[in-house]
């Protein structure tokens, strides 16, 4: 799984009946040296990514308005409109993102076997449930790894923010999600997010406070082109 793989929404959609408390999430994607840690904090439909990313020394932020990144410029903040600045790019967007080696949706393209292997698995602290999956990945292939859903309220409220980001991102990208939408609704079903998948993906640690409403705060007003791009 890939380090982008868990970027992205198109609008905040809130499941009926559906309690928002937040918290915050370290994940770990990707194999030896591309291993990357991301920290993310939600509530209420909000969520600020911070990951150790070559060339990249900041943070994104969405809100109901949009994902913003932000970095600091000569000791200044610096926020770009996600957005905005990827419509103006069109299709070359998409290019660099996979250039970077990004991916969005969660590298799952489609199921052909889930298998519940009857083992259960406490991963981060949270109880789930071991299942062997055999999926599409996102280049093509057949592959099959060990997959561990949990069951755990602040668990659900991050996996329906990440998808709401990547929905958002798949937007901007005019990226088609729907597979990746008919995989989440087919795992949703035995458990409320990912908690392990393979040795590629795994949640680290997860903390059922919810985070200051500043952290979601943009430190400056947004720009909508760096003055670094054409």
């Amino acid at each position: 799984m890939k380090p982008g793989t868990f970027l992205s929404g198109v609008a905040l959609t809130v499941l009926s009946g559906w309690s928002w408390a937040g918290g915050t999430a370290v994940l770990e994607a990707g194999v030896g040296a591309n291993r990357v840690s991301s920290t993310i904090e939600f509530n209420n439909g909000n969520m600020r990514l911070g990951a150790a990313m070559p060339g990249f020394n900041g943070y994104m932020v969405m809100t109901d308005t949009g994902i913003y990144s932000v970095t600091t410029q000569m000791g200044r903040p610096m926020v770009l409109n996600l957005g905005a600045m990827m419509g103006m790019l069109g299709g070359m967007a998409g290019e660099m993102m996979q250039s970077q080696g990004f991916s969005l949706g969660n590298g799952i393209g489609q199921i052909t076997e889930l298998t519940d292997t009857g083992r259960d698995e406490t991963v981060a602290g949270i109880a789930g449930r071991v299942y062997d999956i055999t999926y599409v990945n996102d280049r093509g292939a057949p592959q099959t790894e060990e997959l561990v859903l949990g069951r755990d309220a602040t668990l659900r409220e991050l996996t329906e923010t990440l998808s709401t980001w990547s929905r958002m991102m798949a937007a901007y990208l005019s990226v088609d999600l729907g597979d990746y939408q008919g995989v989440m609704d087919n795992l949703l079903q035995h458990g409320d997010g990912i908690l392990r998948l393979g040795s590629g993906y795994r949640l680290t640690s997860m903390d059922s406070n919810a985070p200051d409403p500043s952290r979601f705060t943009l430190p400056a007003a947004p720009q909508q082109m760096p003055s670094w791009m054409p």
